[in-house]
């Protein structure tokens, strides 16, 4: 018996690491060659000094944008093209007192792709920023993320408040100043809502805040604690974690009429929902089987099954837009908090952080970034990742910040 049982922990040993190698190929091998795209440095006729240092700051940031953007591999000169059998899109700017002309060209034909005129007016930072969207929805067909943000939470003196950035770590913003401990902000599919809970004086309360309007009204205020909330989707629905019937269960709220379907009925503690893109299944953690691990279940409850068996303290669960992977965090054997991700479909875990504290890791929109809190500089920061773990960003300074939410 024990040869046996040995021999399917071989077997399945070899298994995981099989499915472990074909998510990182996945992962390092994601849509086929880049395109590449030179460009040329960006001309202002006749313009002042100030203008053109606008100009050229805002080429900068075009520049960073398409890079960052995984779609791309970015060149200066025309010798560059050389190594891509100059096949190449010619990226061009040419500014004007009022406006800035941005031209995409085929570097062989000549060709022109795209044409667009910008005004030169209001935040050039986020004009640069539209830009550079556009070029990657006319290029590639996907949506950028140039102009998302992340909200997050931070310590001041005497209270725990909620602000946000960009999504490349400028334009700090206040969210609010109500002097307590505010935690767990979650943006609604809109983009312009964020849910987040906020510890009252006997219990932690769940409220929406509506950022176009400047107001905040209450979501769930039940006895004891309701948090971890989660969006569907389609913006309907809320999942959140409550334990007024004893322990943390999750439920769903229709945010219409503010119905509630309890979804768990265990004695253990049921937590951070997570709603699968298509919107049909729910990722969350429970300490069923003793101690914190990761499950799936359907939006009704129903169809519950174990993802993670690798570790014993599993959580934070988030699924990617894609739909084809979920990141977590995992406890190791030394204590330390790193993040992984896995097929949702086939568990097969990819340790993505191996230096410090990593924890609550959020997908941005377009399911090719992470972004993080972590203690590797000796206080909790913000960071961003590739999907593959590369390209380590940091997007605070100066703050002790953690729960990040990357906004659509």
């Amino acid at each position: 018996m024990k040869k046996l049982i040995l021999t399917a922990i071989c077997i399945l040993t070899n298994i995981t690491l099989l499915s472990a190698q074909e998510v990182y190929l996945r992962l390092t091998d994601y849509g086929g060659s880049k395109i590449v795209i030179m460009i040329e440095p960006f001309t202002g006729q006749g313009l002042p000094l100030d203008k053109i240092t606008v100009i050229k700051n805002m080429e900068v940031i075009i520049k960073n944008d398409l890079d960052y953007s995984l779609y791309f591999t970015i060149v200066s000169d025309t010798f560059s093209l050389h190594y891509a059998d100059n096949q190449a899109v010619v990226l061009k700017g040419s500014a004007s007192d009022t406006s800035l002309a941005i031209i995409l060209e085929d570097f062989q034909s000549r060709e022109p792709i795209m044409r667009k005129t910008y005004g030169l007016s209001g935040e050039l930072r986020r004009k640069a920023h539209q830009i550079s969207n556009d070029i990657i929805e006319m290029l590639t067909g996907e949506k950028g993320i140039a102009l998302t943000r992340i909200a997050f939470s931070y310590y001041t003196a005497a209270s725990k408040e909620l602000a946000m950035v960009d999504y490349d770590g400028y334009n700090f913003t206040v969210l609010t100043r109500n002097g307590k401990y505010n935690i767990f902000p979650t943006w609604a599919p809109d983009g312009n809502r964020l849910l987040f809970s906020t510890f009252g004086t006997d219990r932690l309360i769940l409220y929406l805040f509506d950022l176009a309007k400047r107001e905040i009204k209450v979501i769930a205020a039940y006895d004891g604690l309701n948090f971890a909330p989660c969006w569907s989707p389609d913006g309907t629905k809320i999942a959140m974690s409550l334990s007024k019937d004893g322990d943390s269960e999750i439920y769903v709220m229709d945010i219409e009429n503010r119905r509630m379907n309890r979804l768990t009925y265990t004695r253990a503690i049921d937590t951070s929902p997570s709603f699968s893109p298509n919107g049909r299944e729910i990722a969350f953690v429970s300490d069923r089987s003793g101690n914190p691990q990761i499950y799936i279940m359907d939006t009704n409850g129903g169809n519950v099954r174990r993802l993670t068996y690798h570790g014993s303290y599993n959580t934070s669960p988030a699924w990617s837009p894609r739909g084809d992977l979920i990141v977590y965090v995992s406890r190791e054997a030394d204590n330390s908090q790193q993040i992984y991700i896995t097929d949702p479909n086939d568990f097969a875990p990819v340790r993505l952080t191996y230096s410090g504290n990593n924890e609550e890791p959020s997908w941005s929109p377009d399911g090719l970034h992470i972004v993080f809190s972590s203690n590797r500089s000796g206080r909790y920061e913000l960071y961003t990742m590739n999907w593959d773990g590369s390209r380590l960003r940091r997007l605070t300074s100066g703050l002790t910040a953690n729960a990040p939410d990357w906004s659509p």
